[in-house]
């Protein structure tokens, strides 16, 4: 199994996990990560408001857990952006700012544009792109199901096959850190036109498939700045 077979085995997995998503606890999962997986998913649906405590002996008593999980929780979420905690203070949900939209987009044209091009590349050389095609496959029975979480989960792993296909160890990884901020924002901003996302990362497909790296480059470039004024609009409040 090549490197690339291997990154697709394990988006197609995340997908289906992800659209099979269950409260319960997963056999094979661990305390630590269901209790993380549980405050993320909180955090990304508003049930935690932004800005609000996070209360270490609240947490465990809702959830039914001892203190250690969510100890070991928290800072998995600090590191992707979900919760900020200051010294000798308690964790607080992280708050969008402008400024922060912003810098996820930068950040985004930098790493997808990059991801594009080599996915085309790649796939011309004869890489697989069954991980794209299930993905992208995965955010269409989740448009139908009108679930907006799975919608922007979805989403998510579309922009991540296309960084696994890359075959770059390191953009992949790149784009994991910045993962989860990115479902936020999609669900945040689940006010705009999905069907014509989705209908992007199909001629984004499209570019790649044809192994046009130019053209996969370009299309990636126009796909995520169309979003950035949009995502600000809903993103700021009135008055702002």
């Amino acid at each position: 199994m090549t490197a690339v077979d291997a990154a697709a085995t394990r988006l197609n997995r995340g997908i289906r996990a992800k659209e099979a998503r269950v409260t319960s606890i997963a056999p094979e999962e661990s305390l630590t990560a269901q209790t993380y997986r549980t405050l993320r998913r909180r955090i990304i649906l508003g049930q935690y408001p932004q800005g609000s405590r996070l209360v270490e002996s609240a947490l465990a008593a809702e959830l039914d857990v001892s203190r250690l999980p969510i100890r070991e929780a928290v800072p998995q979420l600090e590191n992707e952006g979900f919760v900020r905690t200051l010294p000798r203070r308690s964790s607080r949900v992280s708050e969008w700012t402008a400024a922060d939209v912003t810098e996820l987009f930068d950040v985004r044209l930098s790493l997808e544009t990059l991801a594009a091009r080599l996915a085309a590349q790649q796939v011309a050389s004869g890489a697989s792109p069954a991980a794209l095609h299930e993905a992208i496959a995965a955010e269409h029975r989740a448009l139908d199901s009108e679930d907006w979480l799975l919608v922007a989960e979805t989403s998510t792993i579309v922009h991540e096959a296309i960084a696994e296909i890359a075959a770059s160890a390191l953009l992949a990884s790149l784009m994991r850190a910045v993962s989860g901020r990115m479902t936020w924002l999609f669900y945040l901003t689940s006010a705009r036109d999905q069907h014509q996302q989705s209908e992007e990362h199909q001629g984004l497909l499209e570019a790649i498939l044809a192994g046009n790296d130019r053209l996969a480059e370009s299309i990636a470039f126009t796909h995520i700045e169309k979003g950035r004024a949009p995502s600000l609009r809903l993103m700021t409040p009135a008055g702002e």
